[in-house]
């Protein structure tokens, strides 16, 4: 029996998988993904994946079986390369003299590597300030925070496919820093629009 080597795929790309087996009487050839569910695939002698995504890769089973021998079962071991994606991102509330935490969660094949920035300008460990990179997570510790530390800060995932990036926070506490109150009508604008309903509607 003979099987398709170990293989690394870029996301979207097309894969085909061969397992050659013989036999009397011919055996027939089933495929399975292992993860999540092992479901039966749509192939024999070849397995044709068209596009394949990231929740695709995984171990593959080749079984051959007939009424005669014991079935004989080969695998392949599938890895998809795609680009970071940003999961997460944690901003902080810090008071002045503590220490603010940052934290920026990204998923990528191969493992992300992380910049952080300020502005424009990159960041780097210093006596002030500590990067940390644990796998797929990047926090980035400031230590005795003062008043220039607040503001928007940058977390860069990257990889050979591709980078994101997203912004987070460091704001004193009480600064009412709630993404959400952006999109509320100040109070001056609800008069002025209950006014113009009051003229519409002659009240």
């Amino acid at each position: 029996m003979k099987v398709s080597e170990d293989v690394t795929v870029n996301e979207g790309s097309n894969l085909t998988l061969t397992c050659l087996a013989s036999g009397r009487p011919d055996p027939s050839i089933t495929w399975r993904l292992l993860n999540p569910s092992a479901e039966p695939l749509d192939g024999e002698e070849y397995l044709d994946v068209i596009g394949i995504v990231r929740n695709q890769a995984g171990r593959y089973e080749c079984k051959a079986s007939n009424d005669v021998a014991t079935p004989d079962v080969k695998y392949v071991n599938v890895v998809v390369n795609y680009p970071p994606t940003i999961k997460k991102t944690q901003s902080s509330e810090t008071p002045v003299g503590r220490v603010g935490t940052l934290q920026c969660d990204a998923t990528a094949v191969p493992t992300p590597e992380f910049e952080w920035y300020r502005d424009e300008k990159r960041l780097s460990n210093n006596q002030n300030q500590n990067i940390q990179i644990l796998g797929t997570t990047t926090v980035l510790m400031i230590a005795n925070v003062t008043e220039e530390d607040y503001g928007n800060y940058t977390c860069v995932a990257s990889n050979r496919l591709g980078a994101q990036n997203a912004s987070l926070f460091l704001y004193r506490p009480g600064s009412g820093r709630d993404i959400s109150a952006a999109a509320r009508p100040t109070p001056s604008l609800c008069v002025l629009l209950g006014g113009i309903a009051c003229l519409l509607y002659k009240c």
